[in-house]
């Protein structure tokens, strides 16, 4: 391939969010007829460059240019204008429609007309998918009732099915079976030979070995380089992921050694969940953070959902203080002193419609009440000590919870987990999304708990975070526990968790 083959540029693109730069002067290239794999760890700005290339959100600085004209997004539909088509790992679709209404949904002219061609869209589907040598979709199921799976190759045909000169694929085998991504590759050779030009994100470093032809590396919103796949081992790409040659993690002897002789305040024995884990076992030490590295998809929320009471166990036993507990529910689980701040704060983490004060309050209710009345004004007083106490930048208790920056709504979750006074401490992406002073502060509240005697299991895909904050690393990889490390590097961190199951990394 020449210049002359080059379907997408991006010169010096740079996009900032509230003071955060996520892309800082990024260069990137697409090929007519490449596979063009775009990697590098969370937060590294991949998402971010994706998005301002299917004109999902708009660039600060910098230029976009496909077939040697400079363009301009200011929505997804101008990006398909100019035959940008994108599968994001966060799927698009509609369950109650069908898998063929999915796929041709805004792609059939007037669609209020949609309705009167389900005929026809059937067939179109089926001409689709044998095209593609696909049989594992039926163009007439609904989508709300088929497998996870499925649901994600009808969001990559939906994007196949646009035509496009430029195809984005985000992490596009992240819920497929090893059939089903075979399939994938044979729809990625197919346009390939047709001259589609892909960008290709993924974790599973396996996969760029059998599809990618280039490769592009970003670190903390920056470039760090381009290279035939031909020309980098696997440590190479690694190492350009993590940055320098790193030393080894290690919280010193006397923290390990100390949180060795701390008595143990959780035990899990052979938890088992059909289909889902088989066996797993860990201990967690009196005012211990143990830290959990391991990809989206790898088990690490589903075991801590687990143990909070969200989902429920086959068979395994926990163990808190030496004493076996029924953990069925999560009301269970909050009885037994366990806490856990989820992933999502909007989803999960908040009534965003309620205020400040009702959400930091919102756990422990019972305080504020006897038999009869329910108190206002001491739910308020606390509600004040809390804001105080964590440094929540808010004019008044009675704000809107949503009317808050992220750092803020994410202090308002972890205050209103922390006011339960837990034993055990689950945090699941503590700084996710958040700006690097209330970084600074979400750690410090974590450290004050854990100086109390709490316990935490703190999920995270920062490794720096991992790394700085954890006495000790747990790794996980398709449900299962690869290890518990007190001393270990960021390299040998990444090379567990990008592990293929069948493969040992080279």
């Amino acid at each position: 391939m020449t210049d002359s083959d080059i379907l997408l540029e991006l010169k010096s693109v740079t996009k900032r969010y509230s003071g955060v730069t996520a892309l800082d002067k990024v260069d990137f290239g697409l090929k007519s007829g490449e596979v063009h794999a775009l990697i590098g760890e969370n937060g590294a700005g991949k998402s971010t460059l994706i998005k301002a290339v299917a004109g999902v959100i708009g660039l600060d600085e910098g230029s976009m240019y496909v077939n040697g004209e400079e363009i301009f997004l200011g929505n997804p539909q101008d990006a398909a204008n100019f035959g940008i088509s994108a599968a994001f790992q966060e799927l698009s679709l509609i369950p109650w429609l069908s898998v063929a209404e999915n796929i041709f949904l805004n792609k059939e002219g007037d669609s209020a007309k949609i309705w009167l061609k389900r005929k026809d869209l059937f067939e179109k589907a089926s001409i689709l998918f044998e095209k593609y040598g696909i049989d594992q979709l039926d163009p007439r199921e609904d989508v709300g009732a088929i497998s996870a799976a499925k649901q994600q190759l009808t969001e990559i045909m939906k994007a196949v099915a646009a035509e496009p000169q430029i195809l984005i694929l985000d992490e596009p085998t992240s819920s497929l079976t090893e059939t089903e991504t075979d399939i994938l590759f044979h729809i990625i050779e197919t346009l390939r030979a047709n001259g589609t030009g892909i960008i290709y994100i993924t974790h599973r470093m396996k996969e760029l070995d059998v599809i990618a032809d280039r490769v592009t590396v970003l670190r903390d919103g920056q470039y760090i380089g381009t290279d035939l796949k031909s020309n980098l081992a696997m440590p190479e790409i690694i190492k350009m992921m993590v940055g320098r040659a790193l030393e080894l993690y290690d919280k010193t002897t006397e923290e390990t050694t100390a949180a060795k002789e701390k008595k143990t305040v959780l035990q899990v024995r052979n938890l088992h969940k059909a289909g889902v884990f088989q066996d797993i076992s860990f201990d967690l030490h009196e005012g211990e953070i143990l830290g959990i590295a391991g990809l989206v998809g790898s088990g690490r929320s589903e075991l801590m959902e687990m143990i909070f009471g969200v989902s429920k166990a086959d068979s395994g036993d926990i163990i808190i203080n030496n004493e076996k507990v029924a953990v069925t529910g999560v009301s269970d689980a909050i009885d037994h002193g366990i806490a856990m701040v989820p992933e999502s704060r909007h989803r999960q983490g908040l009534v965003l419609r309620h205020s400040v004060s009702d959400n930091i309050a919102l756990a422990v209710l019972k305080r504020f009440q006897n038999k009869l009345f329910f108190s206002n004004t001491k739910k308020t007083k606390f509600s004040l000590e809390m804001i105080d106490k964590y440094r929540i930048k808010t004019e008044s208790p009675n704000k809107i919870v949503s009317q808050l920056s992220g750092g803020n709504q994410q202090k308002v979750v972890v205050a209103k987990w922390f006011a339960t006074n837990p034993k055990i401490l689950i945090i699941d992406e503590p700084t996710a999304g958040i700006d690097v002073g209330a970084k600074v502060e979400v750690h410090r509240m974590i450290r004050e708990l854990t100086e109390q005697g709490t316990s935490v299991l703190m999920i995270s895909s920062e490794m720096t975070e991992l790394l700085t904050h954890s006495d000790r690393i747990m790794v996980m990889n398709d449900n299962k526990i690869l290890g518990i490390f007190d001393k270990i590097g960021q390299e040998e961190i990444m090379s567990l968790i990008l592990k293929d199951k069948n493969q040992e990394l080279n």
